[in-house]
């Protein structure tokens, strides 16, 4: 090799570890800035076996267990809008799912039998008795699941929107880019660009039927949570693939406690005849559908959506 080519090669070399140096400069001052925005101390915490859960608690009553969605970002703070009224007549548990809000997020993506025996854990160690639980879109389904391997922990369930009535297991396809999405640098860099203010405002606007109810404050709310922890990049990568999700149509079918379905019909990721499909297979169940909504009823139309579930829970 002569100097010239030498030289060239080694200024080729430089220059393309000091871009790397720079990107993951980049990237950590990312994660400092979201950790240093996140401000979230008002709450309890469940040492399970594996990691720290974060929760809240709140009233007297019979217990009331939510579990919010399986959205990028979100975490206990979904039920806000809701919980402080619910409250008043029931002993409400708001838990953060692992890998989401505060609590501890796993080392490799969790399947929804994962999640449902650590829920399972939760309702033997928090709450001490069978509850009523509340869940939405993909934490119905994990609700759904732990009511089929653990029936005796529940006293009916509201649901809205399962999303494995239509959606099933992830196929072989959808899982494929997990390897890379889990990977330093490169991973990291698809988890960042993912959980850009950008992108989280556009997974909301299209949940939601009335952008203009998608405040800055869920945004930024959301924004943050997704990367309060490197190790978010592995929440990012099991929600990105749809490694959670689970075939709950045999769950459903099977309940032998009440239940109540919630449907936006404005819900275009999880439409409404996949709601059809459950009054038909499960004609004994009440059913609702909220107009004008997509698919957070609890937060595009809270008040109704409150009163609806005080009604059922009485």
């Amino acid at each position: 090799m002569n100097k010239k080519v030498k030289e060239a090669a080694l200024s080729l070399s430089a220059a393309s570890a000091g871009l790397l140096g720079g990107l993951i400069f980049w990237q950590k001052a990312c994660f400092w800035q979201a950790e240093k925005k996140v401000d979230d101390t008002n709450f309890e915490i469940y040492s399970s076996s594996h990691g720290i859960i974060a929760y809240t608690s709140v009233g007297r009553g019979r217990p009331l267990l939510l579990i919010h969605s399986m959205m990028l970002g979100t975490s206990r703070k979904e039920w806000d809008m809701v919980i402080d009224t619910l409250s008043e007549n029931y002993h409400v548990y708001a838990l953060d799912l692992p890998g989401f809000g505060s609590s501890f997020v796993p080392d490799k993506p969790w399947t929804a039998y994962q999640y449902a025996r650590c829920i399972h854990d939760f309702m033997e160690t928090v709450i001490h008795r069978p509850a009523c639980i509340l869940a939405s879109n993909g934490g119905a389904d994990l609700a759904l699941i732990t009511s089929m391997l653990y029936p005796e922990k529940i006293k009916g369930l509201m649901l809205i929107s399962p999303e494995g009535f239509g959606r099933g297991f992830a196929t072989n396809e959808d899982t494929e880019p997990l390897h890379s999405l889990l990977l330093p640098v490169s991973g990291t860099q698809q988890f960042l660009m993912g959980t850009s203010k950008g992108k989280i405002k556009e997974t909301l606007e299209e949940s939601f039927f009335a952008k203009e109810k998608i405040a800055k404050e869920l945004i930024d709310q959301c924004h943050y949570s997704a990367r309060r922890s490197k190790k978010g990049q592995v929440s990012y990568a099991t929600i990105k693939t749809g490694f959670w999700r689970s075939d709950t149509k045999a769950a459903f079918t099977a309940l032998s406690v009440p239940f109540w379905i919630f449907w936006g019909e404005e819900n275009k990721s999880n439409p409404i005849s996949n709601m059809e499909w459950a009054e038909e297979a499960r004609p004994d169940g009440d059913y609702v559908i909220f107009e004008s909504v997509g698919d957070f009823p609890h937060l595009e139309n809270s008040q109704s959506f409150t009163n609806i579930v005080q009604e059922y829970l009485k």
